[in-house]
Parts: C-alpha cells; sequence; structure tokens
C-alpha cells in the first residue's frame, strides 16, 4: 500500500494534479519518459524528430495495447492529446499557446505542429497532463481511466477520496509487473501517513514532515529517503497591486525576510535558503546566485526611499492550509516584517477558498510552494506560465517584454547549455528585482518499509513495473 497526501479532486481531468495521481499509480503513461536528473527517453513513443523549426514527427512504440485491448495507434492518440487541448483551462505545457495542430500521418506516426519554432516539444509530452488513455475514456461527461490507461497497474476500484485499489497490467507492454496488486490511499494528514509505515499499514508513504522524519529515526524497519526537489517556497507579490507596484517595496520585504532563519526554524534542515526560483546545482541557476541576506536597516532604507512612512504599510498574507509549514512560516515572516514598520495580516483557507482571489489578482501577497519542472521537465513551462506578460499562472501580475523575448527565445532553443543560460538570466533579473521573495528550495522525505524494493523518489512514478516486496 502506498500513502499519498493529495486525493484526485477533478474527475480525473487530465489537465489538472489529477494526471499525476494517475501517473503515480502506475496507470497512466506519455509518450516520452522524465529521467531523474532530467533527461527524456521513449515510453509510448519510440522515437521523434523535428522535421522543421515548427514541426515534429512522432513515432510510435509497435504493439502497444490500452488496458481494455484496443491498439495505441496514431488516432488514439490524436484522440487523446486534442482532448487535453480542448480543456476550458488547459496544462500550461501543452495548450493552444504551445500547440497549433495535431494529424495522424499513418497508423504509427503522430505530427505535432508548433506556433514558433518550439525545441522542447518532447519535454512537453512527458508530463503527467499529456497521458495518453484508450478513446472509450473519453466517451463520457467526466474521463473513465478504468481499464483505458497502458501502465503496469489497472484500476479495479475507486473510493472517492480516499483509495484507489488496482492490480497488475498482465499484458503490460513493458514487460513483467513484479507486484500483483496494490493501493493507493490520499491521506492528509502527515503523522498518520508516517505512523501506517510503522505499524506495516503501508509500505511507501510519501511527502513526510519533519517532525514525522525525526519520529522515524532508528526505526530499523523503515528507511526515510530524502530529494531535493525542483520546488520552491516563495512569497508571491502582487506586482500590479499596492504596495508591490513599486520596486524598492518588494525589495524592501526581500531584505527583511531572513531565509535562513526560515529554513532553520520552520524546515528544520529539511529545506535550504532559496537563491532565487532555481535552486544551486541546478543547470540552470545562476553560477553567482547566493541567499539574499536579510537586513533591516537596509529594507527600513528602501521602504523609506519608496516615500513609505514606519507604520504605513498593511499587508493581507494568504497561507492556504495545505502548504507544508504555511501556517508556522507565515508567523516568522509576519514578526520579520513587524521588525521594520509593516503590518502583515494572516488569511488562511484551503487552497479552494483562496485560488480566485489568486488566479484574478484579489491579493496582495500569499505563500506558494511552486514546481518549476512540474508543467514539464524544463523550465520552460515554469516560466513562460507564471512571468510573461500573457502567463496562465502569472500570480505576480509581473509583465516585461525584454523577459517575454528572453524566455520564448530559449523554448526555441536546441542547444541545452545556450538555452540554460538564458534561463538563468531570467532568474538573475527575477530575483534582483525582487518580483517575488523566494524563501526556500524544498526537499520531500519518503518513508519506505524495508521489504520495498526497486523504489525511486520521483515526481511523476511512484507504484512501477519494477516495484516489489519481500524480506530485509
Amino acid at each position: 500500500m502506498i500513502d499519498e497526501p493529495f486525493a484526485p479532486a477533478a474527475n480525473w481531468a487530465l489537465e489538472t494534479d489529477d494526471s499525476f495521481v494517475l501517473s503515480k499509480a502506475g496507470c497512466l503513461e506519455t509518450l516520452v519518459k522524465y529521467e531523474t536528473g532530467g533527461a527524456i527517453k521513449p515510453m509510448l513513443a519510440s522515437s521523434w524528430k523535428q522535421t522543421a523549426p515548427t514541426t515534429w514527427n512522432i513515432k510510435l512504440r509497435p504493439g502497444v495495447r490500452f488496458q481494455d485491448g484496443t491498439p495505441l495507434d496514431a488516432k488514439a492518440v490524436v484522440g487523446a492529446l486534442k482532448h487535453a487541448l480542448a480543456a476550458k483551462t488547459p496544462a500550461p505545457g501543452f495548450s493552444p499557446e504551445t500547440i497549433d495542430g495535431l494529424a495522424a500521418v499513418n497508423g504509427s506516426t503522430v505530427q505535432i505542429t508548433t506556433p514558433g519554432p518550439d525545441a522542447l516539444l518532447p519535454y512537453r509530452l512527458a508530463s503527467p497532463n499529456t497521458g495518453i488513455l484508450a478513446p472509450k475514456a473519453y466517451s463520457g461527461t467526466s474521463i473513465n481511466p478504468k481499464g483505458t490507461c497502458t501502465g503496469p497497474f489497472r484500476i479495479t476500484k475507486e473510493i472517492p477520496q480516499q483509495a484507489i485499489q488496482l492490480k497488475r497490467n498482465s499484458s503490460y507492454w513493458g514487460g513483467s509487473v513484479k507486484l500483483a496488486s496494490a493501493e493507493v490511499r490520499f491521506i492528509a494528514d502527515g503523522a498518520k501517513r508516517a505512523t501506517q509505515v510503522q505499524t506495516g499499514e503501508a509500505q511507501i508513504s510519501r511527502k513526510l514532515s519533519v517532525p514525522s522524519v525525526q519520529d522515524l529515526k532508528g526505526n530499523d524497519a523503515v528507511t526515510v529517503q530524502t530529494e531535493q526537489l525542483p520546488r520552491t517556497t516563495e512569497l508571491v507579490l502582487n506586482n500590479k497591486k499596492a504596495p508591490f507596484a513599486n520596486e524598492k517595496v518588494r525589495q524592501a520585504f526581500q531584505a527583511a525576510i531572513d531565509t535562513k532563519a526560515i529554513t532553520n526554524a520552520v524546515y528544520q534542515g529539511a529545506g535550504r535558503p532559496a537563491v532565487g526560483p532555481f535552486a544551486p546545482g541546478e543547470p540552470w541557476t545562476p553560477e553567482e546566485a547566493v541567499p539574499v541576506k536579510a537586513d533591516p536597516a537596509k529594507a527600513r532604507a528602501l521602504l523609506a526611499e519608496a516615500g513609505v512612512k514606519p507604520g504605513e504599510i498593511k499587508v493581507s498574507l494568504i497561507a492556504y492550509n495545505e502548504g507544508s509549514g504555511f501556517s508556522d512560516l507565515a508567523a516568522v515572516i509576519q514578526q520579520e516584517l513587524k521588525a521594520v514598520g509593516v503590518k502583515a495580516t494572516i488569511r488562511t483557507g484551503d487552497y479552494a477558498s483562496v485560488e480566485p482571489d489568486l488566479l484574478s489578482g484579489g491579493f496582495q501577497a500569499a505563500l506558494l510552494s511552486r514546481n518549476h519542472l512540474g508543467d514539464m521537465p524544463d523550465p520552460a513551462g515554469y516560466l513562460t506560465a507564471d512571468y510573461t506578460c500573457k502567463g496562465n499562472y502569472n500570480l505576480s501580475h509581473y509583465c516585461d517584454p525584454k523577459t517575454d523575448l528572453l524566455i520564448e527565445k530559449a523554448a526555441a532553443t536546441k542547444d541545452s547549455k545556450a538555452r540554460y543560460a538564458d534561463y538563468a538570466k531570467v532568474a538573475a533579473e527575477l530575483q534582483s528585482r525582487a518580483v517575488d521573495v523566494f524563501l526556500a528550495h524544498e526537499t520531500e522525505s519518503v518513508a519506505v518499509a524495508s521489504g520495498a524494493r526497486g523504489f525511486t523518489v520521483h515526481p511523476y512514478y511512484t507504484l512501477t513495473a519494477n516495484l516489489s516486496l519481500g524480506t530485509k
């Protein structure tokens, strides 16, 4: 059994995070596979080729069948991808803004055209948002993944908001599947997820809290795997709303907040002070990037330069309940801002209750945990969605045509070294202008029972054909 923190919440709509649930459950697969470390390799596609600056041909893997027995052919793939494009709110990495056309060249080849030169199309096809289901999955009012996936496991039962039960796909194209069955449970309580691994009720429990990791130390029956994530906690500042339309005010907030103290107090060593949107060691992080040193005196001076008198600024800070440690984080930030004469009030609530204000711009500041490889295994999706003028997740309401052009240029660049250099330039600009205050680079800790074999922490895959159970 596997414990996950988040249940599907959108009737399996693949343009949402529900697609990640299906992918982690070993049911949903994509044309391209995302390897740990950022590389990509064939999955349902056997190869791909850019035949023109705006045209890609995708060759499908022969002999693959959906779990209902129907063949994976070009017509089925085109239908699935068209469904993704037709969503009311398509995934940022695969939308009408990034995809111009889809066509079946023949039974085994799909042609995809893009509005402009796009070197990253294969990366887009690795996102679970572009998962491929059998035509039958799309015949109802909502998507039905039962028996329509291609993965090593098929869903046999769904208990809404609680669990999905799965059995081995004995006809899996990828070969033998070691586990005969599995269950994925959705448990929001992190302490309960950790306890279930200790008691043997679960074999894998994802996204452990820092206290839970401490509790598991010394338990020989459980191993804790901790990996650096491509995820950063940030304080999103609404650049179009007072007081954050003023760059000096944003920089003052950046100087007032002590990221080192935050990672020590809130994350207790399970995070690193942020150096910008990307973490040290990533190929697109500026080489010279370092955390901004807390300097309350500088913060007060910047506020004075902005024409702000002590005690004049009052800010509402959103901290949604699902954010790991957000209530503690908000309280720390509140005190640090108070020290420079800023009064901050904290607004809490479930993400669903605050999202309308975030998307409409009806807020001043908000805590956010953001995966910069969530839209696809390359930062272009994240940068486009969050920091271009027309980005569909631009909560900061930041708009600079020069930044747009640089991101567009990078996405069209085949040479990864040159592309990463452009991403680094964007990251440096976001940090220097304090578009947002980047707080901490996150890790994920997963509890694994000693008998579990073949598990590796990965943002897309948990239940795989190679996962097995045995004795210690």
